[in-house]
């Protein structure tokens, strides 16, 4: 399935709702869909602006992105795949962002995000962004997708 970006008038859907609804079509009926459902041909239009952050509970850091997008790497000024998220991600640790990820693991639920951050070389970031839960083989949340569109100040 590949998945074209909606319209909205004249302007291109945001990130944030063409993920979200790639997402609610994989999740069909079930509480959310698996890791394995993401097929990033299928929305390789937005792909470069997403990230993928798996959930290892036994592990320390419990946070790790699996994937960034090349888009997202400017705006982190690094390449934090296989990285704990929060101790990376901006400087000083964005205690705000470590619990929206949390939310979204303990709801099970989608959210949209807008913050600022400084990234690793000291610029300024505002986004917009879309965290939805992916779930393990034995549908708790494992991992979290999201999509983000950003500019640098």
């Amino acid at each position: 399935m590949i998945l074209s970006l909606r319209p909205l008038g004249k302007k291109q859907a945001r990130i944030n709702e063409t993920l979200e609804d790639y997402w609610r079509t994989l999740k069909g009926d079930k509480p959310m869909p698996y890791e394995k459902d993401i097929k990033p041909e299928s929305i390789a239009g937005i792909w470069d602006s997403c990230f993928l952050i798996s959930i290892v509970p036994e592990e320390n850091p419990r946070l790790k992105y699996s994937y960034l997008g090349q888009n997202l790497i400017e705006a982190y000024g690094d390449d934090l795949a296989n990285k704990e998220v929060c101790e990376v991600l901006v400087y000083p640790t964005n205690d705000h962002l470590r619990e929206k990820f949390e939310e979204v693991e303990r709801t099970g639920a989608p959210t949209n995000e807008a913050g600022e951050f400084v990234n690793k070389n000291g610029a300024k970031v505002k986004y917009r962004s879309v965290l939805l839960p992916l779930a393990h083989d034995d549908g708790t949340v494992g991992f979290i997708l999201g999509g983000m569109k950003w500019k640098m100040f």
